[in-house]
């Protein structure tokens, strides 16, 4: 199984996976969505990956809709 990494706000690589496993599903459909109706946007700004951009698109959306941060987001140890 192919793990892809993603960094958090704390700087620290997590397993991306395992944070998907963690998020709101309505939230996470959202930023899929997002990241797909932007990909050619985000391909030119340098984006590290798709997975970076979701995570970061929900990362935003979380804090937004429950006014704290997502906690995969400010984990200061890796998964």
């Amino acid at each position: 199984m192919s793990h892809h990494l993603v960094m958090n706000a704390s700087r620290i690589n997590i397993d991306f996976e395992h944070a998907q496993s963690l998020m709101d599903h309505r939230l996470a459909q959202r930023s899929l969505q997002w990241v797909a109706d932007h990909a050619g946007s985000l391909a030119k700004s340098g984006v590290a990956s798709q997975e970076q951009a979701i995570f970061d698109d929900y990362c935003r959306r979380h804090l937004e809709c429950f006014g704290e941060p997502f906690a995969a987001d400010i984990a200061l140890d890796p998964y």
